[in-house]
């Protein structure tokens, strides 16, 4: 599967005013090998989180990328969109289990970042978020864009992203009512929750 590289920022009011500010950053990353395809976004909740997505064929892909003698030209054209320095800036990376898209297309995608607790295993994880997720498709939520789907974080052993799409936030936290409980019951059992937060993304590239 591809990788996603994910980072999050606090957003320029270049960007709060301008979102094509996305797209004009990643000029020089779209023509890289491996490259796919970028997402960009708001975060739903405090609508000044920036979120900026890439997708890559591999994390070889990626490392070529940043080695190009170009890419930290791709740095000081984000230092337009953001609130700080682009060194400063977090990445993190994903390899999803199944196809991501259909979250990161939809209106609204949601982010629950997990993280095992002592002494459980993925195993126990995955036996778990797999059904939750067949009975969640097939529930037919008003708002939901199945398939939902997890990945692992790269180099960041037990620890998850959960994602699903949705038309809005709303539509996501109604959909937690008798169908949804009991999974989430125990899937509490073996993760904590880090983070869930909503994101309006859409594709720059």
């Amino acid at each position: 599967m591809p990788i996603i590289e994910i980072t999050s920022f606090e957003a320029s009011e270049a960007l709060l005013v301008n979102p094509s500010l996305f797209s004009m950053v990643l000029d020089i990353v779209s023509t890289a090998e491996g490259f796919i395809s970028a997402y960009g976004g708001l975060q739903v909740e405090d609508k000044k989180t920036a979120y900026l997505s890439l997708t890559w064929e591999s994390m070889e892909c990626y490392k070529k990328a940043v080695a190009n003698p170009r890419y930290p030209e791709m740095a000081t054209k984000l230092s337009a969109a953001i609130v700080g320095k682009p060194d400063t800036l977090t990445y993190n990376f994903v390899e999803f289990r199944k196809d991501h898209t259909p979250s990161f297309d939809a209106p609204v995608t949601e982010f629950c970042t997990m993280q095992l607790k002592e002494g459980r295993k993925a195993e126990e994880f995955e036996a778990v978020i797999e059904p939750m997720h067949n009975a969640i498709a097939t529930a037919g939520f008003s708002g939901f864009h199945p398939p939902p789907t997890y990945g692992d974080f790269v180099g960041k052993s037990g620890h998850f992203l959960v994602t699903s799409g949705w038309d809005s936030a709303k539509d996501h936290h109604a959909a937690r009512n008798n169908t949804t409980k009991p999974w989430v019951d125990k899937i509490h059992e073996i993760v904590e929750v880090v983070s869930l937060v909503h994101v309006d993304f859409h594709k720059c590239i």
